[in-house]
């Protein structure tokens, strides 16, 4: 049955010394279609053959191999499940076939306390765990839809016909859910979650920019759960463009110290002031810490605008001269800022600049910002850089006390001075008597163990009517924001 591909193949050569052509070939045994490559050699002009040689031979184990090749570059070994490359051509396709009422959506899953299963169960209960959950979102999406694993223990769903956003998280709702159902592996009971974000297609999406989108999507669900706070959700290229503003953002002068003053309760007396960043965009507007700073630090220049409005506040409050009295002020330093070798040397001399005593200047910095960083020897360890900064007699603040780890092993290691207690307590101390007991036990907390205390956002008189609740210092009823201009004297 294969001669008239052979003879089309011949009429076809247009004066080639060669034609390759493969046809599928059934053997004699009547089995199913072998692929045979035949070779056509025109020697028609040979004195001696005068005709055409045909070599044919079968390239079954060939297609197998180049089959074979093909899963292995484009598949996930493990489950099955299509990689990274195939997911980027998918998505790619179907970029270029979306429409405005059929669009494409990705859904970026992160499997929570995966870790603990590898930790517990062993690697092979981890890889059983894999392939499982590979399983489960296969089913739940629709045959033209893709899973793909793009790494240890991230998937990516890929669906298209999207009418709106809601369609899609509602499915990743739907996935959250079914992956918190136990799964039962050989080694015993397994039950994680999972984390999605969901990226919406727009007309100017490409493969990358909707990658990053749910991606950051993801992160920002991720964050939000592990500490009651998240990061702003920005688009991919909302993102990019806001890095790029930034870059030499504190060598023009846009990055901006206000001053917010911190009074005692009793008689509202001035006791400190702390620092707050503001971003003069050349826009015109002037934009908080949260439009901004998660931005600033992905793309490293965090700790640039840490230190310059570091320099700006002692600057401030030293230009204050007699009316400060004893005032401090107090600055943000970030976990990148603490595993800073030279931040110390930083520190001493700016106040060495502007001629304050050391015990003038406040660090504040979170619980989350003291963690040892594992693995990373370059860096200096943030509990060396708080000692060394007490060591020189800067004072220490834990800020946002009681909504991250609030852990005692913080206030014993660390040289802590102050606690800032967090707003999300102190708003709720006249109408919720939880709240009203938390701010108290860490009040007495901090008596106990001679720390001074400060309550973030207070905003209403009623806040301030039983002084045995709030801390002896708290920051003022009103807008926060003090500039250099009004801080001049004269």
């Amino acid at each position: 049955g294969h001669e008239p591909v052979l003879e089309e193949a011949l009429r076809h050569r247009v004066g080639r010394m060669l034609t390759t052509v493969e046809v599928p070939v059934r053997s004699a045994d009547a089995g199913a279609p072998r692929p045979f490559r035949f070779e056509v050699v025109d020697l028609c002009d040979d004195s001696i053959v005068a005709g055409y040689v045909v070599t044919g031979y079968d390239v079954t184990e060939l297609h197998s191999a180049r089959d074979a090749l093909h899963e292995l570059a484009t598949h996930d070994a493990l489950t099955g499940l299509p990689n990274r490359i195939a997911l980027n051509q998918r998505i790619g396709d179907a970029l270029v076939r979306g429409s405005a009422h059929d669009r494409v959506g990705l859904l970026f899953v992160d499997l929570d306390r995966f870790k603990p299963v590898n930790d517990l169960f062993g690697h092979d209960a981890g890889d059983e765990l894999l392939v499982a959950v590979a399983a489960r979102l296969t089913s739940m999406v629709r045959s033209t839809d893709m899973v793909a694993r793009i790494g240890g223990d991230e998937f990516v769903v890929l669906t298209t016909g999207i009418a709106s956003r809601q369609s899609i998280e509602e499915l990743a709702r739907r996935v959250e859910l079914e992956l918190s159902e136990a799964f039962t592996l050989r080694a015993g009971v397994a039950t994680i979650s999972a984390s999605v974000g969901v990226a919406l297609a727009e007309t100017s999406s490409t493969v990358s920019s909707l990658l990053a989108e749910a991606d950051q999507a993801m992160y920002h669900v991720k964050s939000g759960r592990r500490d009651g706070t998240a990061p702003k959700a920005r688009r991919w290229t909302e993102r990019r463009d806001l890095a790029s503003s930034l870059v030499g953002a504190v060598e023009r002068g846009e990055m901006v110290a206000y001053l917010q003053p911190v009074v005692r309760t009793t008689d509202l007396q001035l006791q400190g002031f702390e620092s707050l960043v503001r971003w003069h965009h050349p826009n015109g507007c002037i934009l908080p810490p949260v439009d901004f700073l998660d931005v600033a630090f992905e793309a490293g220049l965090g700790t640039g605008i840490d230190v310059a409005m570091a320099d700006q506040a002692c600057d401030l409050l030293a230009g204050l001269g007699d009316l400060a009295g004893q005032a401090w002020v107090s600055v943000n330093m970030s976990a990148s800022d603490l595993a800073d070798s030279g931040l110390v040397a930083m520190i001493n001399g700016t106040l060495t600049r502007h001629g304050l005593q050391p015990d003038r200047l406040i660090v504040e910095v979170t619980e989350q910002a003291t963690l040892e960083r594992s693995g990373i020897r370059e860096q200096t360890s943030p509990h060396v850089t708080l000692r060394e900064l007490a060591h020189l007699g800067v004072q220490i603040a834990l800020d946002d006390f009681g909504t991250g780890y609030s852990s005692l092993t913080h206030l014993r290691m660390l040289k802590v001075h102050t606690l800032k207690i967090d707003c999300s307590f102190v708003g709720g101390i006249v109408a919720d008597s939880t709240d009203r007991s938390l701010v108290a036990a860490i009040v007495s907390l901090a008596r106990g163990l001679g720390l001074h205390t400060v309550a973030e956002g207070v905003e209403l008189p009623e806040q301030l009517q039983d002084g045995s609740v709030l801390p002896a210092r708290r920051e003022p009823i009103g807008p926060p924001l003090l500039r250099s201009n009004h801080l001049r004297p004269g």
